[in-house]
């Protein structure tokens, strides 16, 4: 699954609505303070949201220097009377049912909940049907707004759409309890009685083409003793934790029952029902589950990493926060049973092909003897060979520790990180997030810091094989969301695309097609940020104007 497209309204510097659409590697470039954070930043506030039901944050799971402040700070022009609308996209949600989207999978369904709704054989009954049933895009719009009755932000409104189609929407004042789920778009592909073109219908045969639709509108219908429910005006109320969000970690629960069944069996509820109550969560909550899922497997670094100090102690205990200031990647590469990471990151460190860094780490290991302790004391007396059991013994005993140094290839020494140039310790957060198995999103900002041109334009080579696909938990690979001013890397991305259409990329590099590079250029106008899309050609060439020229400032210094 990739991240396709975002839309944002009224958040930041962003008043009306704008669309960015996402490629596998999208740069952003522009002016400093121009805003290319917001999009960062609006995915942070989302995650925040559907991870930990807060709408109103300032310090993030992501840490580092991402402060939201609050909502009354993240709304534009700090106006509390607009609401902020976030909406995202993701591609590729087929073939990743379970728990995440059961709809593609049928793990939740079963028939016989669905003895009346043909919408049963979507669910992965007939593999036939893949094409007509199987979701292969999800997408959700969040819409927050203040409440002065709250004295604070709450989620007033969610629709959920499936292939680009809005399914339905879920609205509500600032209050605990129950939402109402409306606009259900009955005419959606998903609630369509299939039916093989191959074979006509009997001649007999008048079933209705939207069997969902009828079996609530009947439904409804019996709960009211009246014959006057209307499709178009159909509405059910659904428990929800605040406003209009529900419980992410357990079924949606509606007011749905059947007429027919006593109040106090009520709780079971009948099959019919508790079907149709399961399709609704299918449809409803399970895309927010699959976007909240798909945020919390994003990393993010920023753009001050830190240099680990001498004697640098691994955190053994996964914190995610700490790949903002870029320990996480050196915490990986301490703890790397295998070495399997450490072997790549010096495959780019040092590739003639590749970074040509001149340095390649290595890891040391050391037995630590404390003192005083009994293994100190045989020392100190002077040893005997009646001591040589007993030292084994209290050899095996000792704790050990690593120690993961650069190894200067010119100069043929050992130095820690602190002791060379800080770009290459910049550098190594950047190489470990894009060679590291974690998919999802994986966002950088100023990767280029402190390094020098001739290893910015391997960078470019590095973030082409990051998002080649790998399956994961959360799909098939990773979506580089890349702040940068580095020209270098713009023009190697661009130089891949040329030479794979003229079918002329090199030996051991990897080819990029026009599709899987967004360029955006974000800039403050009218008082606001715009994001413009800038399109590449299949000969790596720019179809839109940049801005005021290709980073001019070259040209005016040299003519």
């Amino acid at each position: 699954m990739r991240l396709s497209r975002i839309e944002i309204e009224n958040f930041k510097g962003i008043g009306t609505a704008q669309t960015i659409d996402l490629k596998p590697i999208t740069l952003l470039f522009g002016p400093n303070s121009a805003g290319k954070s917001t999009i960062l930043q609006s995915l942070h506030y989302l995650r925040e949201i559907l991870e930990r039901r807060n709408a109103d944050p300032d310090q993030t799971i992501a840490g580092g220097l991402i402060d939201l402040g609050g909502f009354a700070t993240l709304v534009h022009g700090h106006d509390l009377s607009r609401t902020i609308v976030i909406k995202v996209v993701i591609d590729g949600a087929d073939g990743h049912g379970t728990e995440r989207l059961p709809l593609n999978s049928g793990a939740s369904l079963t028939a016989a909940e669905f003895d009346n709704l043909p919408i049963r054989y979507l669910v992965g009954e007939n593999t036939d049907l893949k094409d007509y049933a199987v979701v292969q895009s999800i997408g959700v719009s969040l819409s927050i707004s203040w409440s002065d009755l709250l004295a604070g932000p709450y989620v007033s409104a969610i629709t959920v759409m499936m292939d680009d189609e809005e399914v339905a929407t879920l609205t509500s004042p600032a209050q605990a309890g129950q939402a109402i789920l409306s606009k259900i778009n009955f005419n959606h592909h998903l609630f369509r009685r299939f039916r093989d073109a191959d074979e006509p219908p009997e001649p007999e045969e008048e079933l209705s083409p939207y069997p969902l639709a009828d079996e609530i509108i009947e439904l409804s219908r019996q709960m009211s003793r009246s014959n006057e429910v209307q499709l178009h005006e159909y509405r059910v109320g659904v428990e929800t934790f605040l406003g209009a969000l529900p419980d992410l970690s357990r079924p949606m629960v509606s007011d749905l029952r059947d007429p027919d069944v006593k109040k106090f069996e009520l709780e079971s509820k009948t099959p019919r029902v508790r079907g149709l109550n399961a399709l609704l969560d299918e449809l409803i909550v399970g895309p927010l589950r699959l976007v909240r899922d798909y945020l919390s497997a994003m990393t993010y670094v920023g753009p001050l990493r830190e240099i680990p100090s001498r004697k640098y102690r691994p955190r053994l205990s996964p914190d995610e926060s700490r790949w903002a200031q870029g320990l996480a990647a050196w915490d990986l590469l301490y703890t790397d049973p295998s070495g399997k990471l450490l072997e790549e990151v010096n495959a780019w460190l040092g590739g003639e092909e590749r970074l040509k860094t001149g340095y390649r780490l290595e890891k040391f290991q050391f037995k630590e003897v404390p003192v005083p302790s009994r293994f100190h004391q045989l020392f100190e007396r002077g040893l005997s060979e009646d001591d040589l059991g007993e030292l084994q013994e209290l050899y095996a005993t000792l704790s050990g520790r690593s120690e993961i140094a650069l190894r200067d290839f010119e100069k043929g020494i050992i130095v820690a990180p602190s002791d060379v140039g800080v770009g290459i310790s910049q550098m190594i957060p950047v190489i470990v997030g894009c060679l590291r198995g974690q998919q999802g999103i994986l966002a950088i900002e100023q990767p280029e810091l402190h390094v020098h041109p001739a290893i910015q334009v391997g960078l470019g080579d590095l973030f082409i094989q990051a998002v080649q696909t790998s399956e994961s938990i959360v799909g098939a690979g990773k979506t580089l969301l890349v702040e940068t001013h580095s020209e270098h890397i713009m023009l190697r991305l661009l130089r891949r695309i040329r030479e794979t259409t003229e079918n002329e990329v090199p030996p051991g590099a990897i080819g990029l097609s026009p599709d899987d590079l967004s360029v955006i250029y974000v800039e403050g106008k009218d008082g606001g940020v715009r994001f413009r899309p800038l399109r590449v050609d299949p000969e790596g060439e720019f179809i839109d104007r940049w801005p005021k020229g290709f980073f001019e400032e070259r040209a005016e210094e040299l003519f």
